[in-house]
């Protein structure tokens, strides 16, 4: 129920570099590309799961390039804190859910947060 469904025509920009990584995204029909400094790293298309692996960060990071529709698109997504929510209600599904999930591009841009403290000493 927390799922919601996204459609994108082509040339849509679903996320922009710089944004705050707020949904896991799953691709049920069309084609996207991921693009870094607008060179494509990446084209991604049907069953391809693109966001971050939330369960390994305790805060959401940003992305590190755009993604484009290239065809029309109909998208799966699930927002953080729903999916963290609805895992949490169920912790043996949880276990089978985070072993199986394979993000095929991790978005997360890990050079934001190098050298940066976030403990509360450094706040």
């Amino acid at each position: 129920m927390r799922f919601k469904t996204t459609h994108a025509p082509p040339g849509d920009t679903l996320v922009h570099s710089g944004d705050i990584l707020t949904a896991l995204y799953f691709i049920s029909r069309g084609s996207i590309e991921i693009l870094r400094d607008d060179v494509v790293v990446a084209i991604l298309g049907k069953n391809d799961i693109f966001g971050e692996p939330i369960n390994l960060y305790e805060r959401s990071g940003k992305s590190s390039a755009d993604v484009r529709a290239l065809t029309y698109c109909d998208l799966h997504k699930i927002l953080r804190d729903d999916l963290l929510e609805v895992l949490d209600m169920y912790p043996d599904f949880s276990n089978m859910f985070w072993n199986n999930l394979e993000i095929t591009f991790n978005l997360r841009d890990v050079s934001a947060t190098r050298g940066r403290c976030y403990t509360a000493s450094c706040l």
